[in-house]
């Protein structure tokens, strides 16, 4: 997190300098209130960095240390979703609310049931994932460490039939 708030607050100082340097050369207000938003909203993208780096006891990251090689950032990254149809349903509720906003309000309810429904769906299939034998928590097959295993120690989903 230590080089991510570097660049955002660099890029705050940055769009904090362009608009002041914008507004003296061209006394327009516009483009100068759009540059300092910028600058404020990296500015705050920065400090979310800072405090995570904080939170998290000052644990270096292999992309934080110097001396880090490729190798020290190897291992399970995390959990990917599958492919999904859901984002598909929230995209057509999306496209009801806008019709609905523009047609009618009878749009609007399909659009807004399309889209909770989705949300819903996809929400439910994601704490829903099956879990392999790599991860963590889950039991390990006996076979795999060469230890006997009766079929009562072991999960259906892992039994080697």
């Amino acid at each position: 997190m230590k080089f991510e708030y570097k660049v955002c607050f660099g890029a705050a100082i940055f769009l904090a300098g362009t608009g002041i340097l914008y507004y003296l050369w061209s006394g327009e207000w516009a483009g100068t209130v759009c540059l300092i938003f910028g600058c404020i909203g990296y500015g705050m993208i920065a400090c979310f960095f800072v405090l995570q780096w904080l939170r998290r006891h000052r644990i270096p990251r292999p992309e934080d240390r110097e001396d880090a090689e490729q190798a020290d950032g190897a291992g399970e990254i995390g959990f990917f979703p599958s492919a999904s149809i859901w984002p598909a349903g929230m995209g057509l509720g999306g496209i009801f609310i806008g019709l609905g906003l523009i047609f009618g309000t009878w749009y609007l309810a399909i659009g807004g049931i399309l889209l909770l429904g989705s949300v819903i769906g996809f929400v439910v299939e994601a704490e829903a994932r099956e879990e392999g034998p790599d991860d963590p928590g889950m039991p390990v097959d006996a076979r795999d460490e060469g230890l006997p295993a009766t079929s009562e120690d072991v999960p259906s989903a892992y039994r080697h039939e």
